[in-house]
Parts: C-alpha cells; sequence; structure tokens
C-alpha cells in the first residue's frame, strides 16, 4: 500500500470513529478537495468494506448509506495508536433490517453543517466525539467549529418543534454559551451556530420558523442583547445539503426594551457642562457621554447604591443609551 492510500485510510477511519456513523457523502468533504468528493469516497469506502475495516448501514426514506467502524476498523486504528470503539452497536438490528437511533435525521443535519463548516476551513469536533470525552454532561453541543483565527462556536440544531419549557432551557443554554463560561472538553465557546433546514415542517405539515421561535425565546430570556448566527440549509431529496446561508442576527433583549422605554419616558437630563446625559430607573441611574478622546464614540455606564456597571463604549447615542440599560436589565 502506498503512503497517499494508507494516509486516506486512516482518516477515513479516525473520522467514522469520531462520528460514530456518517454518510458517504459528508466522508467525502472531509477527505478530498476538488468537486469529485462523493466518487473519490465511494470508491475508498469499497475498498475499506472490502478489507472489513468497515460496515455499511442503510438509512430510512432514501437517505443513503451509512457507514460505521468494524471491530477490524477499531483494531486497525488501536495498532496505530488511535482510541477508537466498534460502530456495530449503534443503532439495532429488527428482523434483519437495521435501524438507526431515533435522533439520526437530527444527527444527520449536525453532520452535513459540520462537514461544510471543514470544507471552509473550520476546526470541527463532532458531538460523538464530545461525548465520548466529556462523560455525563448535563448539556453538549451538537458539534464544535472554529474558523481559523476565530473562537470556538457552539453548534445546535433544530429539527423539530419545542415545547415552551424546552425553548426556555435552549434559550438559558445558548445565553450561557456567549458568556464564555461553559466548559466542553477544555474548550470555552462563545458563538452560536444555530442550524436548521429551511423546508422544516412540524407533525401536522406546518412550516416550522425556527428563527423565529428561537430569536422570541432568546428575546424574552436575555437580560442584553445577544448576537446568534442562524445556518439556514437546503437540502436535496437524499437529505444531502445543497447550500447553506449564515444568518447573522442580533436578538434584542425585552429586558433592555423595557428599561429603555422607562429611561426614556422619565427624560435624559443634559448637563451642559460635562456633556453627561443621565436617566433615572427606579434606583438605578444610567449615564451616557460622547467620548472626547475618540470623537463619534460614545460612553455608557449604569450605577445605583447598591450597584456599580461596568461602562463600556457604543458606536452612536442610541446605542450607548441601550447598553446602559442593558446593564441595569441585567443588575
Amino acid at each position: 500500500m502506498t503512503p497517499p492510500e494508507k494516509h486516506n485510510e486512516m482518516l477515513a477511519l479516525n473520522w467514522i470513529s469520531d462520528f460514530g456513523w456518517i454518510r458517504v457523502p459528508e466522508l467525502g468533504l472531509l477527505l478530498f478537495g476538488g468537486s469529485n468528493t462523493r466518487k473519490q469516497a465511494e470508491r475508498l469506502v469499497r475498498l475499506l468494506k472490502k478489507r472489513d475495516l468497515i460496515l455499511e448501514r442503510v438509512l430510512p426514506g432514501r437517505a443513503g448509506r451509512a457507514v460505521v467502524l468494524a471491530a477490524k476498523g477499531v483494531r486497525f486504528l488501536n495498532d496505530e495508536g488511535i482510541f477508537a470503539q466498534s460502530g456495530k452497536d449503534i443503532g439495532c438490528i429488527k428482523n434483519g433490517v437495521w435501524l438507526p437511533p431515533k435522533t439520526w435525521r437530527h444527527d444527520l443535519l449536525a453532520q452535513s453543517v459540520l462537514c461544510t463548516l471543514y470544507k471552509l476551513g473550520y476546526e470541527i469536533i463532532p458531538e460523538h466525539q464530545i461525548r465520548r470525552q466529556a462523560g455525563r454532561t448535563r448539556k453538549i453541543p451538537d458539534g464544535l467549529a472554529k474558523k481559523p483565527g476565530g473562537q470556538w462556536c457552539w453548534l445546535e440544531v433544530e429539527s423539530t418543534r419545542k415545547s415552551g419549557p424546552h425553548m426556555h432551557r435552549l434559550a438559558a443554554a445558548l445565553l450561557a454559551v456567549t458568556t464564555g463560561t461553559v466548559d466542553i472538553c477544555g474548550i470555552h465557546p462563545q458563538g452560536c451556530f444555530v442550524a436548521y433546514y429551511s423546508d422544516s415542517k412540524d407533525e401536522r405539515s406546518n412550516k416550522l420558523n425556527h428563527k423565529q421561535r428561537i430569536s422570541n425565546a432568546i428575546a424574552a430570556t436575555a437580560g442584553s442583547d445577544t448576537k446568534l448566527t442562524f445556518v439556514e440549509c437546503a437540502r436535496n431529496s437524499s437529505a444531502g445539503l445543497t447550500s447553506i446561508e449564515f444568518i447573522e442576527t442580533k436578538i434584542e433583549s425585552q429586558k433592555t426594551t423595557k428599561v429603555l422605554a422607562c429611561l426614556n419616558a422619565n427624560g435624559w437630563i443634559l448637563d451642559g457642562q460635562t456633556g453627561l446625559q443621565s436617566a433615572n430607573y427606579g434606583s438605578f441611574i444610567a449615564y451616557v457621554w460622547q467620548d472626547t478622546d475618540t470623537p463619534g464614540t460614545w460612553s455608557f455606564d449604569a450605577r445605583s447604591n447598591e450597584f456599580s456597571g461596568f461602562a463600556g463604549y457604543a458606536q452612536n447615542l442610541h446605542e450607548a443609551k441601550r447598553c446602559a440599560a442593558a446593564l441595569i436589565a441585567a443588575a
């Protein structure tokens, strides 16, 4: 076997191990460049199957074939010093037919997005690998992704309609990530990708607007405005992705909006000598002023007898007032 062939085999088996199971088209995105990634992956999968290193499984609904590690594939990786586990127990066999995990459609979308991000230059960690390393963590992402020179992002996939309590818990989890305090295998993601199919429907065949539902849940929960990146995915008949669109969104906090409305209603008082503007909200006082050192930049702060905010900078007067309101809303 030539070194490049062994290298590709090692990469393929390693990716299969990290994902648990993966389809051939997505495996091709991980392994090959150019436009013939699927054909190259199919050729490699045939070789791996012939050598009994992998097992093939047929997904329902004409969604294609999945591959998992066979026992011999596990030994192959272990001999190379790579920890791996057999995938033969993924799903179950019923009447001689393989049934994938109940979450397979959700998992397939997560895999497709991660593999597409990898193709775009991101470093990725699949959920299966995270779960293997993190153990019994209360909440883990559907994947992690990091753009070169950027921050790690938490991937959350939405494929079904969530109830009110579930939406609240999802919003709380995403908001916790944006603070940078969540630890996943030693990684502290700060950005969030929320992926969904553009043609999603519920159990009654009604269109699901995941972007709006999640935005509403975040707006109702957050103490301050929150930035999320929605990943809207278009798919073909075999459940493969034909395109993804990144939608950068700033979700305005309802709490901040209410505080700002009260500040505006109470009126902002301008100090003619200092240029400082202030407004009251109960025992709180919000402050905004123009930064003389950097023209065009505004500063903000909020204080009370028991609370001192963290002064910051804004691009304009409206944004500064909103940021001051956010300090009060989060107090």
